[in-house]
């Protein structure tokens, strides 16, 4: 990833929160697009080297508090954008709310 400025969310007052890693999922987080599409960007060219492709099938984007709707596009495909997803087998939603993944 680029270490030149941190392009994660903020978390407390000075530290940002720039992923969430378990095994082989992982869960980006970036308050701009354009940070977002650098992680991804970085993240792809990463895993290239080291035989490894991210299946855009699998990829899903979900914004939150943004009105822009400019695809990320990792090596030419666009990412799905979803109201939530499940991550760890918990229901991340849009509105933040439990009530989702109580109810499953």
């Amino acid at each position: 990833m680029n270490q030149d400025r941190q392009q994660g969310i903020q978390w407390r007052l000075v530290n940002k929160l720039e992923d969430l890693d378990i095994a082989d999922d992982l869960c980006l987080l970036s308050e701009t697009h354009g940070d977002m599409q650098t992680k991804l960007k970085d993240l792809t060219n990463t895993a290239e080297k080291t035989g490894l492709i991210i299946n855009i099938k699998k990829t899903k984007a979900l914004r939150i508090n943004t009105s822009k709707t400019d695809p990320f596009t990792p090596r030419g495909g666009s990412t799905e954008d979803v109201d939530s997803f499940t991550y760890l087998g918990s229901v991340v939603a849009k509105d933040g709310g439990a009530a989702q993944d109580v109810s499953q």
